[in-house]
């Protein structure tokens, strides 16, 4: 199940016996918007950080390692207010997600 703005990018891993490269996003994605600030976040096994909700912001993710997330729309004029959507983000599934200003995480 999806809602309306948020964007799951299945990320090309280019890997050879050195190592891979992947390229995360580029100005040029039919999705990119702008980015103000670039974060880093680790969690600990276990640990579960929720729920934020930004106004105005829009959330730009790309995980190292392994993710549950859990979405929630609580925008008034959104055609899918309130529907939970659930993914799993990680090595194994290279993504880059796309959450709109409005979308609890």
């Amino acid at each position: 199940m999806s809602i309306e703005g948020v964007v799951v990018n299945e990320l090309v891993t280019h890997a050879d016996e050195r190592g891979f490269f992947r390229e995360i996003i580029r100005e040029t994605d039919g999705h990119f918007e702008h980015f103000g600030q670039w974060s880093h976040s680790l969690m600990y096994p276990g640990v579960t950080k929720a729920w934020h909700i930004h106004q105005r912001q829009t959330d730009w993710w790309y995980v190292i390692g392994a993710l549950k997330v859990a979405l929630y729309d609580t925008r008034d004029e959104s055609p899918t207010k309130g529907r939970l959507m659930e993914l799993l983000m990680g090595d194994g599934q290279a993504t880059c997600l796309k959450i709109p200003p409005g979308v609890a995480h």
